[in-house]
């Protein structure tokens, strides 16, 4: 196969890879498929695919898809993803991976038994913050990582209702069913896994802006197999400004990112034979990155990286980044504590690699 041919499914995340794709020399821009036709209308006038449609099983039906880059709603990834991955396309999808135990199992099968790639989109360890981390980490400057802390604010009150007022899918969403922004670095970065979790929510007297019955705020707390605490924070609903936050505490050393706007591109960082006995800090960058990133909008960065790391595992049979059994571990942990929250108990947390 000279060339990846590609389908982006789902336009408004989705044209930050549709520019990816378009724009990488080893790939060819097939299909958009959206149930917008407005937006589809408009995506196509400027990629110029070699076809549209708003039916995902013509998608999944077409012998020249040889790929899908699938950026639909959360809900909707776990049977997507399976359908595609069982019709034979690679695939690379947004996170969550899924939001049940059961579909989480089916997809790990669907990749397995398919032979072909799957990757999960997660953004996370490909920002700078985090590249700076892996760094600490692979030259020893951290040690083993016994406690780490994440925390994922993100404010979707505007996204709670579609333009009829109708709730949409966001509207009572559980905070803790998108972990991998939280998890991911970390499991990304040891190849450990989360075996429990205990899991806790709480509200304020009422959400800012509109009415909803989602928690504000939920909290897990997670027991890796290599004995590492951890504590995951998400909220989409708060008076706070947003952004994410990463601690690590190693044997060796620590790292922690700076906070909200600055989590992306700020690390403090400090191992034991450092002198003084204080934090460094550092502005961290991308790495050089391709001109046309200037049409990829917010997420860039990581996607430019993302697509690249995708398309050479498609085409040249290397291992994905982030494969199903990375996927399934860094989604399992925010299905389980959502769990746990519902019964009040320490919930164990599935092992991908069994099934």
């Amino acid at each position: 196969m000279d060339k990846l041919r590609v389908a982006v499914v789902g336009l408004r995340f989705g044209r930050t890879w549709m520019n990816g794709f378009l724009r990488h020399a080893r790939c060819e821009l097939e299909c958009l498929c959206d149930l917008d036709t407005v937006k589809l209308a408009q995506m196509a006038d400027e990629a110029g695919p070699r076809f549209t449609t708003t039916d995902l099983d013509a998608v999944i039906s077409c012998d020249t898809v040889d790929a899908v880059a699938l950026f639909t709603p959360a809900p909707l990834h776990g049977e997507q993803s399976i359908a595609l991955l069982e019709a034979g396309k690679h695939l690379l999808s947004a996170v969550p991976a899924a939001l049940t135990i059961e579909q989480c199992r089916r997809l790990v099968t669907a990749a397995r038994d398919s032979g072909r790639v799957y990757m999960m989109a997660e953004n996370w360890p490909y920002e700078p913050s985090v590249l700076k981390a892996q760094e600490l980490y692979r030259d020893g400057k951290l040690g083993r990582i016994y406690y780490g802390e994440a925390e994922y604010l993100h404010h979707m009150e505007s996204s709670w209702f579609d333009a009829e007022g109708h709730p949409a899918w966001r509207h009572d969403f559980p905070p803790l069913l998108y972990p991998t922004h939280g998890l991911g670095p970390y499991l990304h970065l040891t190849g450990d896994r989360f075996v429990e979790v205990t899991g806790y929510a709480v509200s304020g007297e009422r959400p800012p802006g509109t009415e909803t019955e989602t928690d504000w705020l939920q909290l897990a707390v997670l027991r890796s197999e290599r004995g590492t605490l951890f504590k995951l924070m998400n909220s989409f609903c708060n008076v706070h400004p947003g952004g994410h936050y990463l601690s690590l505490y190693g044997d060796r050393g620590s790292f922690e990112t700076g906070r909200g706007k600055e989590g992306r591109f700020v690390a403090t960082y400090w191992s034991h034979e450092d002198e003084p006995v204080e934090m460094h800090r550092e502005k961290c960058e991308y790495p050089p990155l391709p001109e046309y990133v200037e049409g990829m909008g917010g997420h860039a960065g990581p996607a430019v990286r993302i697509v690249e790391d995708f398309t050479r595992a498609a085409l040249d049979g290397e291992p994905s980044t982030i494969d199903v059994g990375l996927a399934a571990n860094m989604t399992l942990p925010g299905i389980c504590a959502v769990e746990s929250i519902k019964t009040g108990r320490t919930v164990e947390i599935p092992d991908p690699a069994a099934w």
